[in-house]
This record gives structure tokens, sequence and C-alpha cells, in this order.
């Protein structure tokens, strides 16, 4: 497998050197690309098979989550890891709405936390922090009485709910299962039409609410 690229796209001078001194850190002799505008982002995205974007929204010149989405679509092999100084409660919620298999990070996180943002986002495997997790769950909200919609799954629906909520695609799960892709799409639909939602995004709520998966290993 070629080499991971990390691409910095945050044009806070404080962050590009922490961040390269973060991975300078943790990883013998990281290749990492810096870029200023989306221009020299999909000029660095041309030239590498395998790279790994961290991006500060705020900071870059990206005019919409909208706008990220068609250039995530473009280089599907690229990995997406958001920060931020602080959470912005309907961004984050558009975000996982839009780019659902991006991760997210606080700056302001400990070193540990950053770090393993950034192993989970290079594994393929979803992160949220602490903050952004208490959103997606509704910390704080009224507590939802109903029957656990959950038991209503078959057990190869829950286990592909979990693979699902992990950032897997219907082809992966296809895959890693030895079927067919139209047989996890069938599987797909009766799950959103059991569980009553109609997103990727949606359904991790509810996994992650009636401990379909685990919040620990979710994040970490």
């Amino acid at each position: 497998m070629d080499k991971l690229i990390y691409i910095i796209c945050d044009n806070e001078d404080l962050t590009r050197i922490g961040l390269v001194a973060l991975l300078d850190k943790h990883e013998k002799n990281p290749v990492i690309e810096l870029a200023i505008d989306k221009k020299e982002l999909k000029i660095l995205l041309d030239k590498t098979a395998f790279s790994l974007v961290i991006i500060d929204f705020e900071t870059f010149d990206f005019d919409s989550l909208e706008e990220i989405d068609t250039v995530v679509n473009q280089y599907k092999e690229t990995r997406w890891l958001f920060v931020a100084q602080h959470i912005n409660e309907s961004f984050f919620l558009q975000l996982t709405s839009i780019i659902p298999h991006a991760n997210f990070v606080l700056k302001t996180d400990n070193q540990e936390d950053i770090v393993s943002a950034i192993l989970s986002t290079q594994q393929g495997k979803k992160y949220y922090c602490s903050e952004a997790l208490e959103i997606i769950l509704g910390r704080g909200a009224d507590k939802d009485t109903r029957t656990n919609p959950i038991n209503h799954l078959t057990r190869t629906e829950k286990e592909i709910v979990q693979l699902l909520a992990y950032g897997k695609t219907t082809k992966e799960i296809a895959v890693e299962r030895c079927l067919s892709f139209h047989t996890v799409n069938t599987h797909r639909k009766n799950i959103f039409k059991k569980l009553e939602v109609t997103t990727v995004h949606d359904l991790t709520k509810l996994a992650l609410k009636y401990g379909l998966v685990d919040l620990t290993e979710y994040y970490i």
C-alpha cells in the first residue's frame, strides 16, 4: 500500500505547527503537506493515492459543506478529520448528515484524544470527541420512553447496523460478510424501515442510544 500522506488544511499557524509536531512525535518520518486553500488541496489530492486530510472549516476557504462533499466524493480514498476550536451544534449535525464518514475532534482536546482521532481516521474507524457524541446522543433532552426498537431487528440486521455505524459502506459489508450487494442492500432497507430512520446518521444515534454500538469503541 502507498504511504499515507497527511494534508493539513488549517490557516492558523499555531495549529499547523502543533499538528506537524504531533505527527512527527507519533509516526516515523510522516509525509506531511500543507494546503492554504481549496485549490492547493485539490492539487495535492490529485498527486496522492492515499491521504488523510485534517481540516478546519472555519479557517479554510470552502464556502459550504456541500462544496467539501463534492471533493470528498471525487477523492473516495481520502479520509477526513475535521478539527475546530469550539463545537457548533448546527454545524456538527450538518457535517454528520452531509459527510457521515468524516471524523471530528476539538483543538482543545488533550493530546491523547487528538492522536486517537488521527489514528482512528487513518484506520478508517469512526471518531467523535466526547462533546460531539453528547450532541449525537442528545444528552439533556427528554428521555425517549418507547420500547427499544433494536429488539425488532434480527441478529443479522443488528450486525449490519453495527457495521454501518462504524462507517462501513454497503459494498464493504457485502465483501466482509461474503454476501451479495443486493442482499446487504435489502437488509439495509428493511433496517431503515423497522427503525423508522432515513439516514445512517439517525441509525447511528439509535445504535448508540440503545447500546448496540459500544460508546468507547465507537470513538476511540
